[in-house]
C-alpha cells in the first residue's frame, strides 16, 4: 500500500462516502485507522481536515485497538483448514470473499465488544505492551 493509492483509491473512492453515509445514519462518525505510515501521511490528515472527518486519537506506538484485526483473525481462521489445498490466487480471492461474507453480525459485535476492555487496559499499562 502506497499513500498516493491510499489517498486515490481508498479515501476519495471508497472511505469517504462510507463515512459520510455512517454519519448521516449515526448523527455523527469517528474514522479509526491502524497507525500504518499511509494512514497518518500529513497529505491525509490536511485531506481529512479539509472534508471534516474526526479521526480517533489514539497513543503513538500503542497495542492494536482496531477491531477488524479480530476480524481478520477470524477470518484466518476460518479459511485455515482449506488454504494447503489452495492452488491459485483466484481461488484463494474466492475463498476469502465466501468466508467474509459468513461473518455475522454477532461476529461483529464480539469484537467490537471487547474494545472497551482493551482501551482500559492499554491506559493501565500507559500505551505499552499488552496481552491483546
Amino acid at each position: 500500500m502506497t499513500g498516493p493509492f491510499y489517498y486515490n483509491k481508498i479515501m476519495n473512492d471508497f472511505a469517504y462516502s462510507f463515512y459520510e453515509e455512517t454519519a448521516h445514519a449515526q448523527g455523527d462518525a469517528l474514522w479509526q485507522d491502524d497507525g500504518a505510515k499511509y494512514h497518518t501521511s500529513k497529505v491525509i490528515f490536511q485531506w481529512q481536515k479539509s472534508m471534516k472527518m474526526q479521526r480517533m486519537r489514539r497513543p503513538a506506538q500503542s497495542p492494536d485497538l482496531n477491531p477488524i484485526k479480530n476480524l481478520w483473525q477470524l477470518l484466518k481462521f476460518r479459511i485455515c483448514k482449506r488454504r494447503h489445498k489452495i492452488q491459485f490466487i483466484k481461488e484463494m480471492a474466492v475463498i476469502v470473499q465466501e468466508k467474509w461474507k459468513k461473518i455475522t453480525q454477532e461476529d461483529v459485535r464480539r469484537v467490537i465488544m471487547i474494545i472497551p476492555k482493551r482501551c482500559k487496559e492499554c491506559i493501565r499499562v500507559k500505551g505499552g505492551h499488552t496481552k491483546y
